[in-house]
């Protein structure tokens, strides 16, 4: 009788072995697939990582449209340029303008679109040109409407009176 039993057991351990090697076979599966190369010919790859440590004073006239709410200024760091805006909250927001899409592409540059409610893929030279054309968020860079799948590069920043300081580290 103690052999059936213990037979038993043996064949019910082999049984809820087997079906926890499949459960973890099907997680290790699914984070493997997870980590896979997305950019399907698009290169969604965020770009290469700049040094970014800037600041802007907002006493000097070339950054009086900050002074507003919805007022931005494209500055030259960053990888092509970083848009600083001031939100509805009265808190500045710093985004990269490469777009995500394809950020190989020589026109994937992000513009304050004129209405000034968004980001958008594309320039003004002077007429709108667009590139993939997504939209992005003006206060989390996220994206709105496009083929782009992921948010705007975000950097930090941090107000202590009239400088504003970005970076691509924490302060």
């Amino acid at each position: 009788m103690q052999g059936i039993t213990g037979a038993k057991q043996e064949k019910g351990f082999m049984i809820m072995s087997n079906k926890s090697i499949y459960i973890l076979f099907l997680f290790f599966a699914s984070a493997l697939s997870s980590c896979k190369d997305d950019s399907d010919g698009n290169n969604t790859a965020f770009f290469p990582e700049v040094q970014v440590n800037t600041s802007v004073n907002l006493l000097f006239p070339q950054f009086s449209a900050l002074s507003l709410i919805q007022g931005y200024v494209y500055l030259p760091d960053g990888y092509r340029g970083i848009i600083l805006y001031r939100t509805v909250t009265d808190e500045f927001v710093a985004f990269d303008r490469t777009c995500p899409y394809n950020t190989n592409n020589t026109c994937a540059y992000v513009t304050v679109d004129s209405t000034g409610f968004y980001y958008r893929c594309g320039q003004y030279n002077p007429n709108w040109t667009p590139c993939c054309d997504s939209k992005f968020d003006t206060n989390t860079g996220m994206v709105s409407v496009g083929p782009a799948r992921r948010g705007l590069k975000q950097y930090f920043t941090r107000r202590d009176g009239n400088i504003v300081y970005i970076s691509n580290t924490p302060f």
